[in-house]
């Protein structure tokens, strides 16, 4: 049972943090609470602990919280309350984020999808996000007014672990100054949390004078990577804040970086960020305060994972945020599936060298588990079920089509269907599909169900069809039915930029003439569902019980692919069984285990009905899915893949190993370690550290 301890006093004098009335440096990692699953909370949180670690960084993602406008869910995985009461169970400290906006490589940087929409909210998508618009005022208000209240009593004064509280992230990048945005959230703090709490800003060391508020409203710091001259960033820093207020503090110091779907795995120089580290902690008479990010990094669930935007290049994040961190996805210390150094190992020496303290020995890593391979035998076509999926079953009628966000959906897939005279489909050359703007992201395009071609967000917007070929005079007067199946990546988290999913364009031509009269098909596709004891295979497979599993037999569809399933995306299933001698997890659960996707191309996995994210091991480099093993039980578990281009799977089978593969499509293990900083492989590294004073 949590309890709280006697309230205590943190405050900064002489360039010093000041904990109890004695000089304190703060030894941090980050890590996301949402990003693992709550049985392994503890267990991650002692392995920071053990780096020599004695506080803790986390954000509190406003989207997750708040799915729809007024409604909360602060359940399971959301529960941030139990994970700050594990924080001060295991001894560690908090420097708290609550945003609104966070980044973190997470959808939409935190902010909830539903602001994009003018049917949800006041100005959903033409308010200015991040400002002193009222109107995203308006939100940011009713948010914090059900949070900050809530976390109050988790602040070191009042006896709990939360010794800062961090408002916006990077603001700097906006490229507008508005401190009237920033006061109104330094304000609505202080009138939740109390005027003793400290607030701080962070954004790289040149954007300081943009993203925070100079002097003693609030207490500034500086974020950056290895290879930074410390001492030029900590001197931005100092220039903020009052004299003898500014202890040296990086609050993201980079252990490793983000991939995406496409590149190589983030195999980033041990060797300079440890150098780098050093140098922050020997700063100002070996006083500096660093938190590490990430400490450990965690899994992308559901539609979690966010994008980047390269120039107008659309980057969306993998599932992993591995991050090449010292402590790996699975919880195991270096950077298994990468190579390299142990990082662990590294910055645990360099905490000890700067404490003075022996740092707890480290917990034993849990052991993953490798299982048979296992046939997905039973199948179902995406089309052929949504009536089972679609909210509303029979869809929305559309004169034109309209973004995702406007039909109320958050995220996964939506069909765009309309009927076009077969004739057009006839010519010789082709018909030529045509966008008005870029599809937002993918888009597999169907006709009379067959699939017939992609769009793809960073390509063109036009796509010629095959000729359709006629037969009889019937056929010359028929409509063939046309479908535009998007697929949804994670919207932009980097930025004050709006990302709306779907067709982007009303206008959709076919050899020049607008397509209208549509009917749209939301398709969440179950984004994390709360109840894992029933999977998706009980809408999908209409719940008899087959082998013990939720799964029904759909005759003809045993191990191959019949031609209405190969058709078009389509759902795979089978039943991975789980035997109690294969060993037990800390909870008595299964043991973790890795499924491998390979011969598989692009689509989403679900466990027990629990959404696991994206799987693309044609683009790599993620070509296995973690699983914890709290999301396993012992005996049969429902397997169920939503794959896009089943016509390019020669065997539906999955293998589950007991380690991670991030070796690419290709196959060629890890990429060699690089110094992302000084090569300037990074276009965000790049902008950050650009800082001249």
């Amino acid at each position: 049972m949590w309890c709280q301890w006697e309230g205590g006093t943190f405050t900064i004098e002489d360039n010093r943090f000041i904990k109890d009335g004695e000089p304190f440096r703060i030894l941090s990692g980050s890590i996301h609470y949402q990003r693992m699953h709550p049985a392994y909370w503890r267990d991650r949180l002692l392995r920071v602990k053990s780096l020599g670690a004695n506080t803790i960084e986390t954000y509190v993602p406003w989207n997750i919280h708040e799915p729809r406008p007024r409604e909360y869910n602060f359940q399971g995985l959301m529960d941030v309350f139990h994970f700050l009461e594990l924080c001060q169970e295991v001894g560690l400290n908090v420097l708290l984020r609550p945003g609104p906006y966070i980044c973190a490589e997470f959808e939409f940087g935190g902010l909830p999808w539903w602001l994009e929409a003018s049917n949800e909210v006041k100005g959903g998508g033409t308010m200015l996000v991040r400002s002193s618009d009222p109107l995203f005022l308006d939100q940011v208000d009713a948010w914090w007014e059900v949070l900050l209240p809530r976390l109050r009593k988790f602040l070191y004064t009042n006896g709990g672990p939360v010794l800062m509280v961090q408002i916006e992230n990077e603001f700097g990048f906006c490229g507008r100054k508005d401190p009237v945005y920033l006061r109104h959230l330094v304000n609505l703090v202080r009138k939740h949390l109390g005027r003793e709490v400290t607030i701080y800003t962070t954004d790289p060391p040149y954007a300081t004078p943009i993203g925070t508020l100079p002097g003693s409203e609030v207490f500034t710091v500086v974020d950056f990577g290895p290879g930074t001259n410390v001492d030029m960033a900590f001197a931005a820093q100092a220039l903020q804040n009052v004299p003898g207020k500014s202890p040296a503090l990086c609050s993201e110091f980079y252990t490793g970086w983000i991939t995406h779907w496409g590149e190589p795995m983030a195999n980033t120089s041990a060797a300079v960020m440890i150098r780098t580290l050093d140098q922050i902690l020997s700063y100002g008479n070996d006083t500096g305060s660093v938190n590490l990010y990430m400490a450990y990094g965690g899994s992308n669930f559901g539609y979690w994972a966010g994008a980047n935007l390269a120039g107008n290049v659309y980057q969306p994040t993998i599932t992993s945020y591995d991050y090449d961190g010292p402590i790996s996805e699975a919880g195991a210390s270096g950077q298994p599936g990468i190579g390299g150094p142990s990082k662990f190992d590294l910055i645990r020496a360099v905490f000890a060298k700067h404490s003075g303290l022996v740092p707890p020995a480290p917990q034993l890593p849990i052991p993953a588990q490798s299982h048979p391979k296992i046939t997905l035998k039973w199948s179902v076509p995406l089309l052929g079920a949504l009536d089972k999926l679609s909210h509303p079953k029979k869809g929305i009628s559309a004169k034109r089509p309209d973004t995702m966000e406007q039909y109320g959906q958050a995220g996964g897939f939506i069909l765009y269907r309309t009927h076009v005279p077969a004739t057009a489909l006839a010519a010789e050359e082709g018909a030529s599909l045509s966008l008005g703007a870029p599809v937002h992201d993918y888009a597999t395009v169907l006709v009379g169900g067959k699939e017939a071609g992609v769009f793809e967000r960073n390509n063109p917007r036009n796509l010629t069809l095959t000729t359709l070929r006629l037969d009889g005079g019937a056929a010359q007067d028929s409509t063939v039915v046309l479908d535009i199946l998007v697929h949804a990546l994670g919207r932009v988290n980097f930025g004050c930029v709006w990302d709306f999913k779907g067709l982007t364009s009303p206008t959709v031509l076919l050899d020049g003439e607008e397509l209208e009269n549509w009917t749209v098909y939301p398709l969440p596709i179950e984004p994390l569902p709360g109840n894992r004891t029933q999977g998706l295979g009980v809408e999908l497979f209409h719940a008899s019980e087959i082998e013990g599993s939720h799964l029904a037999h759909l005759p003809g569809t045993d191990a191959h692919l019949e031609d209405d399933v190969a058709a078009g995306p389509a759902f795979f299933a089978g039943v991975l069984n789980v035997s109690e001698s294969s060993g037990k997890g800390p909870s008595g659960h299964p043991l973790d285990t890795f499924m491998d996707l390979r011969g598989w191309t692009k689509g989403l996995v679900f466990v027990n009905g629990f959404n696991l994210g994206w799987y693309w091991p044609v683009k790599g480099p993620q070509n296995t899915q973690y699983i914890p093993g709290p999301l396993l039980h012992f005996g049969p578990n429902e397997v169920v893949l939503l794959e896009v281009e089943p016509s390019k799977v020669q065997d539906p089978s999955v293998e589950f190993t007991a380690t991670p593969n991030f070796f690419g499509p290709d196959g060629k293990g890890a990429p060699a370690e690089t110094d992302l900083w000084a090569t300037g492989s990074s276009w965000e590294y790049q902008r950050t550290w650009s800082y001249n004073p």
